[in-house]
């Protein structure tokens, strides 16, 4: 007697369909990538980017396919960024070298002036915060398009820039916001004063680099 051969799935099958099983990083809790990244969220008054969403099927089809390798060279081009010499990324200081007074990461909640009621115990820092004198210059740390100058509970005056590769700097509690949305920047360029608006405990800037929906700690692309 002639038996059925069994068929067997393609490796990639398998991959494809353990991969869309498992739970979307979008409905996840905040969590660290890896030492020096991590996942934006809502709470983190930063401008969300959309995550593209795959619904479950049970064979993958080629815009599935596509989305998939998006997704790893994404990945892949952002651990290269990080792990590269400032010098090649390009990044600068955005105020005059000096002490880091908050590191990137976890820390206890900071309650500011004002706050009440129920905290958590710890909150996790997206950028550093770095001292600086009332009013001192702030910097563009590299070149773009000023994206956002507004406003922001948190944040108190605040500035975004978007550099080339999907990069994104943010500036906060400035005393004073001296560019607009629209404007491009060179490195270097004056772009605020620095202050203790929003939510902050005395004068410092807050400084933040962001990549594809990440933040990733600034010290690893400063000089």
């Amino acid at each position: 007697m002639q038996t059925r051969r069994s068929r067997r799935a393609h490796p990639f099958t398998l991959f494809v369909i353990a991969f869309l099983a498992a739970p979307s990083v979008a409905m996840l809790p905040a969590i660290a990538l890896e030492g020096n990244a991590h996942r934006a969220t809502p709470s983190s008054g930063f401008v969300p980017i959309p995550m593209e969403h795959v619904d479950v099927v049970a064979r993958p089809k080629p815009k599935v396919k596509r989305v998939l390798v998006r997704r790893h060279r994404a990945a892949a081009k952002a651990e290269r960024a990080r792990s590269t010499p400032a010098l090649r990324i390009g990044f600068s200081w955005p105020v005059t070298k000096a002490e880091i007074t908050s590191p990137f990461g976890w820390r206890p909640f900071v309650v500011t002036p004002g706050e009440t009621g129920p905290h958590p115990a710890r909150e996790f820092h997206h950028g550093m915060d770095i001292a600086c004198a009332l009013n001192q210059p702030v910097r563009a740390s590299k070149g773009g398009r000023v994206i956002l100058s507004g406003v922001n509970p948190d944040y108190g005056n605040v500035i975004v820039i978007q550099h080339a590769g999907g990069w994104s700097t943010l500036y906060g509690h400035l005393n004073k916001r001296l560019v607009n949305a629209g404007k491009r920047v060179s490195a270097g360029a004056l772009i605020g004063l620095c202050g203790s608006t929003g939510r902050a405990n005395g004068v410092h800037l807050h400084f933040e680099i962001r990549h594809l929906g990440s933040f990733y700690n600034p010290i690893y692309f400063l000089p």
